[in-house]
C-alpha cells in the first residue's frame, strides 16, 4: 500500500476487517495482515473510526488485550472498555498531581 492515502480509506480498510472479524477481535498485526497496511495507517484507519462511528450509526472500535481491537454491538464490551480507559486516565491525572501539583503547592502555599 503506497503512503499518502487519506485517512477514510484506511478507515474503511480497518472497518472491513473488524466487520469480518466479528465477534472476534483483532490484534494489530492481524489487522496490518489484513488490510495490508502499516501500522501507523492501521492506527490513522482506527482513529478516523473512532471519530466518525456515532456519526455513521456504527458501533464503537473498542481494544482489550485479550481481544484485540473490535467493533461491538454488545453493551459489555463497551462498558470495560470505557471502565478501562477511565481508569488509565484518573492513574495519570493522579500520578500528576502526586508528582507535580503537590510538590509544588507545598513550596508555594498561598499562591
Amino acid at each position: 500500500m503506497r503512503a499518502g492515502l487519506p485517512a477514510h480509506v484506511h478507515g474503511q480498510a480497518v472497518r472491513k476487517a473488524l466487520r469480518e472479524a466479528r465477534p472476534a477481535g483483532l490484534s494489530l498485526a492481524q489487522l496490518c495482515r489484513a488490510t495490508k497496511r502499516t501500522p501507523s495507517q492501521v492506527w490513522a484507519g482506527l482513529r478516523f473510526l473512532r471519530k466518525i462511528a456515532v456519526k455513521e450509526g456504527l458501533p464503537p472500535v473498542t481494544y482489550s488485550r485479550r481481544d484485540g481491537f473490535q467493533m461491538s454491538e454488545e453493551s459489555e464490551v463497551r462498558i470495560a472498555y470505557e471502565r478501562a480507559i477511565f481508569q488509565a486516565e484518573l492513574h495519570r491525572v493522579t500520578n500528576f498531581i502526586t508528582g507535580m501539583i503537590a510538590p509544588h503547592a507545598k513550596k508555594a502555599p498561598g499562591r
